[in-house]
């Protein structure tokens, strides 16, 4: 069983439960799709690659395999761009090749390819020669790791006939290959068909990682084929079969309940150990859809025509060849509906939240008394959330004894894979916290999370009396993360009548104001290797804070993400975003909204020309412009925060053009 291992050191985190964004279905342009045949898409376990088929032109004649590169990657909710198709050319050949299946190694490395072809015997390339019966056969090639080169295809004849053989779908352990064929014993046209194969040696190899399909059968005999019966197979046509990554699932297309006989997708789901399949279902919207617009439709293409009338293109469309990324996110599939480039054309939706499998997966951990350096089991409450159901509670116990050992644990429980689960752990004394369970997307069978959860103790508040020894206000500037005191840091101060700055001696770390201050004021705080931070202090604050050290925090550069050392720079009294500023925008959006607990300070600057009150004015003109381009990008304005720090926290020197020009800028601030 695969094991999450997590530590969890809290006092109150909110967190909040929000489902995936729902993400409109996307039918692909040119160059991926064109006026001729785009069929059979195979979408790579992580959605960086897309191998189909087409007869479109530059190719090797006939049906050929293209190969495109999604240049989105690896962001897997962006709509992908894909680059111009590559010709499988060490592959193709002048007639057919196409309707293929691809086995992938746990690295995402092609490691064999089936395909069908037709029987050629008079090309001069070994590669293009397909030896074969009448019709159409199943070929298998497979890679050198050495060379990276494919071997001359084989045959398969233990599962060709004279009959047309088509369209293999290898499972994802290599051990079982599902096609169609009309060959006779089945039940009408073609039909789906399904062979195994017994590995020549067996694998003892480590899984180097679980949440990959392991290839368990290499280089087997395939065994006689034998019927999917009648509970798949119709008396018409089932074509188009693809295994989902669990290898278990198995979609495919059929006309068998159509009164038009066209192409609908359905899925079955398949035992290995019984050698059976379930009762096929029939994939609704956006598929296959009979249905009136839904208010929550994505529309045309894929639920109503471009009128968005109510008449379904389920009546006049074929869907055929579909395959599902290894997070269970996106399904791309091939129809020949209207609207699209051409014949048949690729298209990309959504995984609906219904059809995302679901495993039981194991909670378990120890939840730990922080109190003590040696820490013991807590009594404590779980509360576990998902939204959708009434709120699960587990205990856990206290305990004792050697809880270094990794197994130890005083809470366990089983939840379903595919939701985002909030747990709420409290016990009376102690503060209490929440953590996030993410279990959507394809997280795998028999997996489990193991968490240590250390509960920190409710103690008395300090009362900070002013220190007798401080004559004026003290500072101290410390590592936000190590609470150490940060030995090279300097300290400037502002004030309406300090527009340069003050240098603020320091003596032992300690920045000490002896003079009575009377105005509001800033302090900007830069040390080497650390995010320069503005502190803002009111006129009201002063009182509170003489007597006493105030510590002051600087974040290390290297505890940042490094899209927040981006810097949008203005020209002298401008305030719009020029065309490369918003590129930066959009790589800083994109992050953000993956990235939901994330919060960022916009902060606005200027150089020191003009008085205080018009530069406030303009520094805050400048973060909102770029808070308005972020919201318009779809950034929610709860991870935003916008601040003016007008002339007082300089970049470079406001005596010269080229210091002025580094001082007006919008930066960024991650906010706790």
């Amino acid at each position: 069983m695969k094991k999450f291992i997590t530590t969890f050191l809290f006092l109150v985190i909110p967190i909040l439960s929000e489902p995936l964004p729902r993400i409109k279905d996307s039918r692909f342009t040119q160059p991926l799709n064109t006026q001729n045949v785009e069929y059979n898409p195979i979408i790579s376990p992580s959605g960086k690659y897309l191998v189909f088929q087409s007869n479109r032109p530059g190719g090797e004649g006939g049906m050929d395999i293209w190969i495109s590169e999604n240049q989105s990657f690896p962001d897997r909710m962006k709509l992908p761009v894909w680059s111009p198709p590559k010709n499988f050319r060490e592959l193709n050949s002048p007639n057919f090749e196409g309707m293929f299946s691809i086995l992938f190694d746990e690295a995402e490395k092609p490691y064999e390819l089936y395909f069908t072809s037709v029987r050629e015997t008079s090309a001069i390339d070994p590669k293009k020669t397909r030896e074969g019966y009448d019709g159409l056969n199943i070929y298998y090639t497979k890679i050198n790791p050495r060379t990276g080169l494919w071997s001359v295809p084989i045959h398969l004849n233990e599962v060709n006939t004279n009959f047309d053989d088509k369209m293999p779908a290898i499972s994802p352990d290599g051990c079982s290959m599902v096609f169609s064929s009309n060959r006779p014993g089945g039940f009408g046209g073609f039909d789906l068909w399904i062979s195994h194969r017994i590995p020549a040696t067996k694998d003892q190899a480590p899984t180097t990682n679980p949440d990959k399909p392991k290839i368990m059968c290499r280089d087997g005999i395939w065994q006689k084929p034998i019927s999917a019966g009648t509970i798949v197979n119709s008396t018409e046509d089932e074509i188009s079969p693809s295994f989902h990554w669990d290898g278990n699932r198995v979609y495919f297309s059929s006309n068998g309940k159509d009164k038009n006989k066209k192409f609908s997708f359905y899925y079955t789901e398949y035992s290995p150990l019984e050698n059976s399949f379930s009762l096929p279902i029939l994939l609704g919207s956006p598929f296959n859809t009979k249905q009136a617009l839904a208010s929550d439709s994505t529309g045309y293409p894929f639920d109503t025509p471009s009128d968005y009338s109510t008449y379904s293109l389920w009546e006049e469309s074929d869907n055929e060849g579909i395959s599902v990324t290894h997070d269970d996110l996106w399904y791309y599939f091939a129809s020949n509906r209207p609207g699209g480039e051409g014949q048949f054309d690729i298209y990309r939706t959504m995984v609906p939240e219904d059809l995302r499998k679901t495993y039981e997966f194991v909670f378990r951990g120890l939840v730990l008394d922080g109190s003590e350096a040696i820490m013991i089991g807590l009594d404590s409450t779980l509360k576990i959330y998902d939204d959708t159901k009434p709120i699960q509670i587990i205990t856990s116990k206290r305990i004792g004894g050697d809880l270094s050992v990794s197994d130890m644990e005083n809470f366990r429980t089983t939840i379903k894979t595919g939701k985002l689960y909030r747990v709420e752990v409290s016990s009376p004394g102690f503060h209490p916290t929440e953590i996030l369970l993410d279990l959507r997307g394809n997280i795998g069978k028999e997996k489990e999370q193991y968490s240590r959860i250390v509960l920190l103790p409710i103690r008395p508040e300090k009362i900070d009396r002013p220190d007798k020894t401080i004559s004026g206000i003290r500072f101290l500037v410390k590592d936000k993360k190590t609470n150490l005191i940060i030995p090279n840091a300097q300290l400037v101060y502002f004030d309406d009548g300090t527009r340069k700055g003050k240098l603020i001696e320091s003596k032992d770390g300690r920045f000490d104001i002896k003079e009575k201050l009377t105005l509001d004021f800033e302090i900007l705080a830069r040390a080497r290797g650390y995010k320069e931070e503005t502190f803002i202090f009111e006129k009201k604050q002063i009182s509170e804070i003489e007597g006493k050290e105030t510590i002051i925090y600087l974040r290390n550069l290297n505890d940042f993400d490094n899209l927040y050392n981006t810097v949008i720079y203005f020209p002298f009294n401008e305030r719009d975003l020029s065309d490369d500023d918003k590129k930066k925008l959009d790589i800083l959006a994109n992050f953000l909204i993956q990235n939901k607990n994330e919060k960022i300070e916009i902060g606005g600057h200027t150089d020191n020309v003009g008085n205080k009150e018009y530069n406030i004015t303009l520094s805050e003109d400048r973060a909102f412009a770029v808070y308005q381009y972020l919201r318009i990008k779809m950034v929610p304005k709860e991870q935003m925060k916008v601040q003016a720090y007008y002339y007082s926290q300089p970049m470079a020197d406001n005596e010269t053009e080229d210091g002025r020009a580094k001082n007006r800028r919008v930066n960024f601030k991650k906010i706790d």
